[in-house]
């Protein structure tokens, strides 16, 4: 415990603290929103693929 650091009494800490956690979340839903569409449009044109007929 007295390797922990000090926090600030103002709660100014803990304001920067939440903010950076909001802007690391919000770029992981951002990147995650990207995956999705790019995992889908992947899906899409591969169903395309296996429903034509093979001649």
């Amino acid at each position: 415990m007295a390797n922990v650091p000090a926090t600030s009494s103002t709660g100014g800490g803990s304001d920067a603290a939440i903010a950076k956690m909001e802007a690391a979340f919000d770029a992981a839903i951002e990147k995650s929103a990207k995956i999705t569409e790019i995992t889908t449009e992947k899906k899409t044109e591969l169903d395309a693929t296996k429903q034509r007929p093979q001649n």
